[in-house]
């Protein structure tokens, strides 16, 4: 990683947690996360494998951005929701192969901030990172 360069002083850093119980799931989320982000964003991933591991990560770090699968074992998407917004203002986005209109509002109750269903496409994950972007952009 090239620091000091007047060209990634202009770029946004931004740190994100991928959780979800499946490794293929968590690579290739953060796989698209870095081709998506492109040149906007100095993107550092880091990765859970349950919803107790991402909350002791939250605990140690400020993410920007949380993806967070629902069905996990042990503790699921929900309730590790519930106590990362209880630790930090970090923005949740929940992702599910759950797609009933009940299941969203459960997601949005529990405190996420967005609700996408598996497997995430391009654009919802493009809108994601924008406002994250825009949200970073303006308090720079």
């Amino acid at each position: 990683v090239a620091t000091g360069s007047s060209r990634s002083s202009h770029r946004v850093q931004m740190r994100v947690l991928v959780v979800d119980d499946s490794l293929a799931v968590r690579q290739y989320m953060s796989t698209k996360l870095r081709q998506l982000a492109g040149d906007s964003f100095d993107i550092e991933i880091d990765q859970a494998a349950s919803g107790e591991e991402a909350v002791s990560k939250v605990e140690a770090t400020p993410y920007d951005l949380v993806f967070l699968d629902v069905v996990m074992p042990g503790m699921g998407g929900h309730e590790a929701c519930r106590r990362i917004k209880g630790i930090r203002k970090t923005r949740v986005a929940m992702l599910s192969s759950l797609k009933s209109q009940g299941d969203h509002k459960e997601g949005h109750i529990a405190g996420c901030d967005n609700y996408l269903t598996k497997p995430p496409q391009d654009g919802d994950l493009q809108a994601v990172l924008r406002i994250m972007y825009l949200r970073k952009s303006i308090s720079a």
